[in-house]
């Protein structure tokens, strides 16, 4: 199923990424015990801006806020291999967050892949 979700075309990355910042503040703020983990699904190729600044950039500053914030993430790199152009690694750069292909996961080793990440130390 997620092999089927297309990627390319107007993705409002910085968005995406400022509403999840949103959310994860509300949740960190009303559920201080728990420990959000966000999962960004993308090719890392954010073509829309909310502001003034380049696409690409706005969402790497988006990504560093989050991580500032100590936020659990992890990428996973929607595009086909042929195509990749290293943007979803670059976000889970700015987003101190690991990287995985899709490709490289199937449901069972996904559910895992999530486990692993929730249980590795804090970031400090």
């Amino acid at each position: 199923a997620l092999m089927d979700i297309p990627v390319g075309g107007k993705t409002p990355l910085s968005a995406g990424l400022l509403l999840a910042t949103d959310v994860l503040q509300h949740e960190k703020h009303t559920h201080p015990d728990v420990e959000p983990l966000l999962i960004v699904l993308t090719d890392g190729a954010g073509n829309v801006s909310i502001g003034a600044l380049p696409p690409q950039e706005e969402s790497y500053r988006f990504a560093e806020l989050i991580a500032h914030e100590k936020v659990r993430s992890v990428v996973i790199n929607m595009e086909h291999a042929a195509f990749d152009q290293g943007l979803a690694q670059q976000l889970a750069n700015h987003l101190k967050a690991p990287c995985y292909a899709l490709s490289e996961l199937k449901a069972e080793s996904l559910y895992h892949t999530v486990r692993q990440e929730m249980s590795a130390p804090q970031k400090k």
